[in-house]
């Protein structure tokens, strides 16, 4: 039996596979929370020097309940961007005349000493405490010299992935899928709880990027075992599931920030449901399809016929004999395990793996600089950030279907093609409601484009460097998480910048994913060869095993076959399939 016509027989989608999908669904769940908490808790307040501190209005009744403005009125210069939404500087005081003696009736003009110079702040700042209570830059004083820092460390955070992606992406491949379960489950456990318990700036971001790193160490692996888990005519639908209940992260740290304004509080209430996440793996099986690879059929024997007893499906006596796999199983003799190497020792894979590692950039640049700045769009935060998450599901319930009706590239063209244009869009369009709704259908072409991304790139590579490619791509996505927040810093000195960013890079995204092949009906590749014929150009066709390509029509076919792939659609292929 061969190891396509394995997972039909087993039940393409069976107690076994719900069991993987909802717990990697619920899991990632919990992941988009701890990879959104850094928006509320390094939410930006109104802060300003905290002039003459011991000062409280006293002797003054009526003073007293706003003695606060009332010194900010009298002690504080005026803003110096005339942009500020704020009345009154930041980060400067007055020069306080010797001896000046406060009087709530008396403007320091009045003081015969009184030079108009201003001060950096002297005793400290006062923070705003009506919407946050405490936030990381209120007790680590993250404002004016220190202003860049919280951007930092959510730019840590998704250093964290992009190290998390290659590290656990390389030992998936290495050690099997499930021991890296374990491993990048510990890291984000333990970061996003340490988080909570932070003394200083430091140390939060050091812990944010364990906890990134976690978060996408987990994922790779547990995403890879549903993909090969499921079967093809499944396959679409569970993986778009487990990004919806992502997607449900957002309601439920949206619901929390609501009503938890203390950023540890929130930030513990987030990390805790991490830990029953450990329990599951241990009854989930290794991949097939991975153990195949490595020529431990005996083991993979023993996992389908368990898969096969929980989903009550009944096999032949003998499921895998030598003749079925050996072809399967010989790239897999090497002494040598595969890595990032293989995904560009040929032109065709080269090609393929940069211009999806160019295309998760943009996804994740665009999806994240878009959530992350939910709160400048002139509306309510919590209600913007929820939204935000709503928008996901109905963008990947489409994405379920439009790929089984339009195919994986040609969604990927045109939904980036949207998210460049609303981006762009939003530029012209003034603060408010229209805005939000206009980076809301943005945010629906990206987070469609980003789900069916993950589906095409790990039917895109073969078995034995799936996760490696897979997590090739997360590396690639991080960068564009790391510059996500730079690129928004950039709008306080420009403000139109991060979105025509935003937006040109979606465009150029979609331009090259005209040249990728199709995968919609297509077996997934398992060997290095099968990979290697999926989508080769005309220039990379000249030469073959039977010598070089010897007339113009063979020379179109070759062309044909990269840039529109029908195979990918025939009978034939959806023959296989259905095995």
């Amino acid at each position: 039996m061969k190891l396509e016509e394995v997972i039909p027989l087993v039940g393409n989608f069976g107690r076994y596979q719900l069991f993987v999908a909802l717990y990697t669904g619920l899991l990632c769940m919990v992941g988009c929370m701890i990879t959104f908490g850094d928006m509320f808790f390094a939410a930006e307040t109104d802060h300003w020097c905290q002039v003459l501190p011991a000062e409280n209005c006293s002797i003054w009744v009526e003073f007293q309940a706003n003695c606060t403005d009332v010194k900010k009125s009298i002690l504080l210069p005026p803003p110096e961007n005339e942009n500020s939404k704020y009345p009154h500087s930041n980060c400067k005081q007055w020069d306080l005349p010797p001896g000046y003696e406060f009087d709530p009736y008396e403007s320091l003009s009045q003081d015969a000493n009184f030079t108009n110079d201003t001060v950096l702040c002297e005793d400290g700042w006062g923070y705003d405490t009506s919407q946050y209570k405490t936030t990381i830059i209120s007790d680590f004083d993250l404002v004016c010299d220190k202003r860049n820092l919280p951007s930092l460390a959510q730019s840590m955070y998704f250093l964290g992935f992009l190290v998390g992606s290659f590290v656990c992406g390389s030992l998936s491949d290495w050690i099997g899928r499930k021991k890296v379960v374990f491993f990048g489950l510990f890291f984000l456990a333990a970061g996003s709880i340490v988080t909570a318990f932070s003394v200083n700036i430091y140390m939060y971001i050091a812990a944010r990027f364990f906890a990134g790193f976690g978060n996408m160490g987990f994922y790779i692996p547990v995403f890879v075992l549903v993909v090969e888990f499921t079967g093809g005519s499944w396959r679409t639908a569970v993986t778009m599931a487990v990004s919806i209940l992502y997607a449900f992260g957002y309601f439920f740290l949206a619901t929390a920030a609501m009503y938890v304004r203390e950023w540890r509080t929130l930030c513990l209430i987030i990390s805790l449901p991490t830990l029953p996440f450990f329990i599951p793996p241990l009854f989930m099986q290794e991949s097939v399809d991975w153990l195949v690879s490595k020529g431990r059929t005996r083991e993979a024997e023993d996992v389908v016929r368990r898969v096969a007893k929980i989903n009550k499906k009944t096999l032949p006596e003998v499921v895998f004999n030598d003749e079925d796999i050996q072809e399967e199983t010989k790239e897999s003799k090497s002494t040598i395990p595969p890595s990032v190497i293989d995904l560009f020792k040929t032109p065709n894979m080269a090609f393929k793996t940069i211009n999806i590692m160019f295309n998760w950039t943009v996804n994740n640049l665009v999806y994240y600089g878009l959530a992350q700045s939910t709160g400048d769009l002139g509306v309510d935060e919590y209600w913007a950030f929820f939204v935000s998450g709503a928008v996901d599901i109905p963008s990947l319930i489409y994405a379920t279907f439009g790929v089984e009706w339009f195919g994986r590239k040609w969604n990927l063209v045109v939904l980036e093609l949207v998210a460049g244009i609303g981006c762009i869009a939003t530029v012209f369009i003034p603060l408010g409601i229209w805005r939000t709704v206009v980076a809301m259908i943005a945010k629906f072409g990206v987070a469609a484009s980003y789900g069916i991304l993950y589906l095409y790139t790990s039917e895109l590579f073969p078995t034995p460097v799936r996760s490696i490619g897979l997590g090739m791509g997360g590396v690639a996505a991080q960068l564009g998480g790391i510059l996500s927040p730079i690129i928004l810093l950039l709008g306080k000195y420009v403000e139109s910048l991060p979105q025509t960013l935003f937006g040109s890079s979606a465009a150029l995204g979609a331009i090259l994913l005209l040249l990728m092949p199709e995968t919609k009906g297509r077996p997934l590749p398992q060997t290095l060869k099968e990979g290697e014929e999926i989508g080769k150009c005309w220039w990379m066709c000249r030469k073959s095993d039977e010598g070089p390509i010897s007339s113009d029509l063979d020379n179109r076919l070759c062309a044909e076959s990269s840039l529109s792939n029908p195979a990918f659609d025939s009978k034939e292929a959806d023959d296989l399939n259905e095995n």
